[in-house]
């Protein structure tokens, strides 16, 4: 499965395909996300491709932690 995200170049497997390691850790030194394809972890869903999330995703609305896709859209406490 290959990813059509516009921005694909900045997801982890792209940067370390290119060696690009110095920007994996500076995407990653507070990971909230993790690619249930290769392991990757990253601070954002933006540098992982949409497929390869694990089953919950990370609530971006206001930082309170991660939600299951299941709660994606509903009201939440905070």
């Amino acid at each position: 499965m290959s990813c059509d995200d516009k921005n694909h170049q900045m997801h982890m497997c792209a940067l370390k395909k290119e060696g690009l390691y110095e920007y994996v850790a500076k995407y990653s030194d507070q990971p909230t996300v993790q690619c249930r394809k290769c392991g990757s972890k990253a601070n954002s869903s933006k540098n992982l491709c949409a497929a390869h999330l694990l089953d919950e995703a990370p609530n971006v609305e206001g930082g309170h932690g991660i939600i299951g896709f299941a709660d994606i859209g509903k009201v939440h406490a905070g």
